[in-house]
């Protein structure tokens, strides 16, 4: 298994590319996200945003400074 991420200095963003992900810049590949901090309150840090496809699959995963 291989993993594809890229990390944008200007917007302090990556992404993670996982397996089932279609590839970068395919339209309507992303169904809906969900904010891990929406989750829990509690946690600190990087946000992060789980990517998720129409089958329910997470295909991404955005890294947010």
């Amino acid at each position: 298994m291989t993993l594809d991420a890229n990390w944008d200095e200007e917007l302090e963003a990556g992404y993670v590319y996982l397996p089932d992900h279609p590839g970068a810049g395919t339209p309507g590949c992303v169904a809906r996200s969900i904010d891990v901090f929406a989750l829990d309150e509690t946690l600190r840090g990087l946000q992060i945003i789980l990517d998720v496809d129409e089958r329910n699959r997470v295909i991404g995963i955005e890294i947010v400074r």
